[in-house]
């Protein structure tokens, strides 16, 4: 039997365990490392809202100036992912568009 070689999606270290399973009987994974405090993840989502670095991605559409509801058809999540993640990014979001008008 051999081990797969898992890294953490947030940090890529290696440090990673197995976490159990899911409802559904994916596997689950945790990072022992300190730097992501335990954070658990699975190597595929079914969900595209879960997906590492979605948050960067509506970011970007978002900048072209694209509404809540085309950014979440076009990637795959739901309209209160879109909300919640740019609620929590606005800060970015303003930093960016005071440097594009200046």
């Amino acid at each position: 039997m051999s081990e797969e070689l898992v890294n953490c999606p947030e940090c890529t270290g290696d440090n990673v365990a197995k976490n159990g399973r899911t409802a559904k009987g994916e596997q689950r994974y945790v990072c022992k490392d300190d730097e992501c405090e335990g954070k658990s993840f699975k190597l595929a989502y079914t969900y595209n809202g879960w997906k590492a670095g979605i948050g960067e991605k509506i970011l970007n559409v978002r900048m072209d100036d694209t509404g809540i509801r085309d950014i979440a058809k076009e990637l795959g999540v739901s309209k209160q992912k879109v909300q919640e993640t740019l609620k929590a990014l606005q800060h970015q979001i303003d930093c960016l568009c005071k440097g594009c008008q200046e």
